[in-house]
């Protein structure tokens, strides 16, 4: 069996839904396209379908657990509904810095329509900053809010009720060189 191609195949349809999907439907034609024999592609087919689909949950079982620890707030706010959507904007397979580039699909996913609660696009906005200031270097970034961040960022810290109105802020991170990270809200 080539072992280069059929690792491909095998990592391709654990990390990323549509190509799962293509396996799924009709596994011998997608192992043949991926360059796989016959023989090889018919040993990929006796794969069997629930093993593939419980394995490729724990793998995206483990990309929610990392990208609740990138947006812990966001993660709270949403509760039951965070996974749900994480897996709808992570559908491909995982990218350089999946952590971060998880954390930000989500972020760009929930910016993307109505969500509820109202701010929840500003909070994971809010905290892709912090996300963003982490890199080494000098750093800055500048973003502007509908809603109060700082009063949303306590009251979920507290475990109260998010009680707020929209009042504009801006988020400024900033950092010299081998300085320390400075930020504040206005």
């Amino acid at each position: 069996m080539a072992l280069r191609e059929t690792q491909a195949l095998l990592a391709c349809i654990f990390t990323d839904a549509k190509a799962r999907r293509e396996f799924l439907e009709d596994p011998q034609r997608v192992a043949r396209a991926r360059g796989l024999s016959e023989i090889e592609a018919a040993t990929m087919a006796a794969l069997d379908r629930r093993e593939v689909e419980d394995f490729a949950r724990s793998l995206l079982g483990k990309r929610a657990l990392d990208a609740r620890k990138t947006l812990p707030l966001t993660a709270k706010a949403l509760g039951k509904k965070f996974d749900a959507l994480l897996y709808e904007a992570i559908e491909a397979a995982p990218q350089p810095q999946r952590r971060r580039a998880d954390a930000a699909a989500l972020a760009r996913l929930l910016a993307s329509r109505p969500m509820d609660p109202p701010w929840i696009s500003d909070l994971a906005r809010y905290e892709m900053g912090f996300v963003a200031a982490a890199r080494a270097g000098g750093f800055f970034l500048m973003r502007r809010f509908a809603w109060p961040m700082d009063d949303i960022a306590r009251q979920l810290l507290a475990g109260a009720r998010v009680d707020v109105s929209p009042r504009q802020r801006v988020g400024l991170w900033l950092r010299a060189p081998r300085g320390r990270l400075f930020f504040r809200l206005f």
